[in-house]
């Protein structure tokens, strides 16, 4: 290689190398002292696209957690008002089986502990008017899930969650394929003569319990009829005419021995105790047959049959409970509503309640729709409604039940003084309702909330994992890094400084 003057190539090589090693030593002391792998977008382009989107999915995590932790909040704060609503129910319950005892007590303890009711009563309508989060009402139906157009045979309808699929609203059809039933027994006595041929004891058996009934000879039909209906309350069972004419006692007149509720839990027993000449068999349509002393005849009623989003549902007598994560409700069909046919019933959910965004994204199972209940005295508790038979063929008269808290008040239909009875009948189903809305309540935060803040927080650690592992600096490697390009730079300054040698021996050639 020869001697040059004008070009010196060696000091270009090595100030080449310098140069590169300072910037390298730059680069790892930004990134050492910001932390940051990336420290431009020209660092790492593909790097810094994936971070980004993580950074993104990151803070709609958190953003998602706290609405899982109001989702929480909401509930916690409506049940701790039902619970003091049960609290409520209890002392208005207990003040109506004191009122029970009028035996023993005065009509001035019957006035004071109606005075008792009236403040638990305008309490519990104080509870539910004012139980707020934020400026959320909670339990004066305006955080309920709102249900119109329902068929005339759905008495009653409580929907709790929906999936409303992006839409305002949602109908939903109920199919009914068989209708509830009540157990039913037919009897009578000898078709030829239609009285009790001697002597007869018939044991009853009912929801309530059992009476031994005595039928003395010589007794019709529909003397039997009114035996039975006589003990109505201590058995749950009421008897109404099969055949025949009311008040013209006939040989073939025939009863029915029916439960006073629906469904598959309720049961009618007739046991012949002592006699001869009783016939009976299940259900209506039945052919009656001798009894021998001794032998019995039962039967039990039927659930009503239905299906909603073409799945069976869960029936107790005309109530239809439907758990799906398409629909929760609870819906009450009208007293015999029979099979729909192609017609079915049906009902729309509107676009109500909460909606509580609980993850990321955009699909069905991202988001729950929640409705909390009115609790307000002059819904809870069940309608009034004709208990058993409507009174025609029978004896029986007919006898209003059921009911809503606010009749209990001085003054209402069902108050200490005027009927306690049926009063703790409306006390027992509220009490019912606010324990199942509770847990509803419950297993919506422990199962759904609960279970979804889990989630979330292994997603947000496997995110941040994930994350840093692209953004963030290895100071270990980082280090290594400017160790060796500060070595390098060293090594270049020397060189550098070694290549002007190359010029001064061009000088001594010249000398």
């Amino acid at each position: 290689m020869g001697l040059r003057l004008n070009t010196n190539v060696s000091t270009v090589i090595s100030l080449n190398h310098l140069r590169r090693a300072n910037e390298t030593q730059r680069l790892s002391l930004s990134r050492m002292s910001s932390g940051d792998a990336i420290a431009s977008s020209a660092d790492n382009p593909s790097g810094l696209v994936i971070s980004e989107v993580l950074r993104a999915q990151l803070v709609s995590l958190e953003q998602a957690r706290e609405n899982s932790e109001f989702a929480s909040n909401v509930v916690s704060t409506a049940d701790a008002a039902l619970a003091e609503v049960e609290s409520l129910l209890r002392g208005i319950r207990q003040s109506l089986v004191f009122a029970l005892n009028d035996g023993a007590i005065s009509p001035e303890q019957i006035d004071a502990e109606q005075d008792s009711v009236d403040s638990a009563i305008r309490s519990i309508e104080r509870i539910a008017n004012t139980t707020r989060l934020g400026d959320s009402n909670l339990l004066n139906g305006t955080s309920a899930i709102a249900v119109s157009d329902k068929s005339a045979a759905i008495s009653e309808i409580s929907a709790r969650s929906v999936k409303l699929n992006g839409e305002n609203s949602r109908t939903f059809e109920v199919s009914v394929a068989a209708a509830a039933e009540r157990a039913t027994i037919i009897a009578q006595f000898d078709t030829a003569t239609g009285t009790a041929d001697g002597d007869h004891t018939i044991q009853v058996t009912g929801a309530l319990g059992t009476q031994e009934l005595l039928v003395t000879s010589g007794m019709t039909t529909q003397d039997m009829m009114n035996a039975i209906n006589s003990a109505r309350d201590m058995t749950g069972v009421y008897a109404t005419l099969a055949s025949g004419t009311l008040g013209t006692p006939a040989a073939g007149d025939a009863v029915l021995l029916q439960s006073d509720e629906y469904g598959s839990e309720q049961e009618v027993m007739a046991t012949l105790i002592d006699g001869t000449n009783l016939y009976a068999a299940p259900e209506a349509d039945g052919t009656p047959a001798l009894l021998a002393n001794g032998a019995q005849v039962r039967d039990s009623g039927a659930d009503v049959l239905a299906s909603v989003l073409g799945m069976n549902v869960n029936a107790k007598g005309n109530e239809i409970s439907v758990i799906s994560d398409q629909l929760n409700a609870n819906i009450t069909l009208a007293d015999g509503t029979g099979p729909t046919g192609g017609t079915p019933l049906s009902f729309t959910v509107l676009d109500s309640g909460f909606t509580f965004q609980l993850n990321t994204g955009l699909s069905l199972h991202d988001s729950v729709t929640l409705g909390i209940d009115n609790v307000a005295p002059m819904l809870l508790g069940t309608a009034a409604r004709i208990q058993g038979g409507t009174g025609s063929g029978t004896s029986f008269a007919e006898a209003s039940v059921g009911g809503y808290i606010n009749s209990i008040l001085n003054g209402g239909a069902n108050d200490l003084n005027t009927n306690p009875g049926n009063a703790i009948e409306i006390v027992d189903s509220a009490i019912y309702d606010v324990a199942d809305l509770r847990s509803f309540l419950g297993a919506f935060e422990s199962r759904i909330v609960e279970s979804n803040l889990n989630s979330l927080d292994v997603a947000f650690e496997n995110l941040v994992s994930s994350e840093s592992e692209v953004r963030d600096v290895d100071f270990a490697r980082e280090s290594a890094e400017f160790t060796r390009a500060a070595i390098q730079a060293q090594a270049a300054t020397s060189v550098f400084g070694s290549s002007n040698i190359i010029s001064v021996n061009v000088l001594s050639l010249l000398q």
